[in-house]
């Protein structure tokens, strides 16, 4: 997040797209976004200058990879397209045998 210009929102949506069990804190979210994110930012900026990888475009693929996903999600569940899932092979029931 403070190596790109995007804001507290879609730093965290897009880390809830690989990991969606992160959940920060609120004051965690309050101080950093009020005033650690800018003096981070200004530090980053002034000490290491210009970045050379391409966090921001990696972060705006990777939401916008979540809302494709998200809207597929949100029109498979309306057409059942759960009915062509790729069926599975029968367990054998010789091989198992309850306890």
């Amino acid at each position: 997040m403070t190596v790109t210009e995007l804001g507290w929102e879609h730093c965290l949506a897009a880390t809830k797209a690989v990991r969606s069990y992160v959940s920060p804190n609120f004051g965690f979210q309050q101080e950093y976004k009020v005033t650690l994110l800018q003096e981070y930012r200004a530090w980053i900026h002034h000490d290491y200058g210009r970045n050379p990888f391409k966090d921001q475009e990696e972060l705006q693929s990777l939401l916008a990879w979540q809302e494709q996903r998200q809207k597929e999600q949100q029109l498979g569940s309306r057409s059942c397209s759960w009915l062509h899932l790729p069926t599975l092979p029968l367990a054998d029931s010789s091989v198992y045998t309850p306890g």
